[in-house]
């Protein structure tokens, strides 16, 4: 995208609400995973928090637990750390061609209720970190040469490069529902 960022595109497919967005202490965060995470994913975060998307892709919060921390004692569970060691596991488990990664190299920031699994591949500056989808129901690999707030965009335009996702609730959808954790609880009087 030239004129405008994907973010700026995917606010106008999807206007955040005010007091959707997640409060994160991204300097602890980045010193538990030893690394930077995109703009683009800070400012969906501070927008729209742990956003599910047409009750199809859960955004994953950032925590400071690790896949190398996940399975310390009082680690709580769920969350970043526990679902990127699970993807590394897949990536090991399904030996993926064609794609040139370690699987210390994936951070998982999505899942699907199809038990679909959305990744970065952690190779250079985080703002070029190209998604990976994991398609569970034929356990193959793809690759997309864009960051999450360009890919979004494209699976709502329904563009053709992203197809992996053309069986998906998202697929053309110009302005899909979504709904943060906190605002589940809400909902659920909690």
């Amino acid at each position: 995208m030239t004129a405008r960022s994907s973010f700026e595109v995917l606010t106008e497919l999807l206007p955040p609400r005010p007091g959707s967005g997640l409060a994160v202490d991204w300097a602890a965060v980045e010193d538990a995973w030893g690394m930077e995470f995109p703009s683009d994913y800070k400012n969906l975060i501070s927008h729209y928090g742990d956003a599910l998307l047409g009750d199809y892709l859960q955004v994953i919060a950032p925590t400071t637990v690790t896949p190398d921390t996940c399975d310390e004692p009082g680690a709580p569970r769920g969350g970043m750390g526990f679902i990127t060691a699970d993807t590394r596991d897949t990536w090991t488990d399904t030996e993926p061609t064609g794609i040139d990664a370690e699987p210390e190299q994936l951070v998982t920031w999505g899942a699907a209720s199809s038990a679909d699994l959305f990744c970065w591949l952690t190779r250079g500056e985080p703002d070029n970190w190209p998604v990976l989808v994991f398609s569970h129901g034929d356990d193959a690999w793809t690759q997309y040469d864009f960051g999450l707030a360009e890919f979004l965009v494209h699976v709502l335009d329904a563009r053709p490069d992203v197809t992996v996702m053309a069986e998906t609730p998202l697929w053309g959808d110009r302005s899909p529902s979504y709904v943060n954790s906190t605002e589940r609880r809400r909902a659920r009087g909690k």
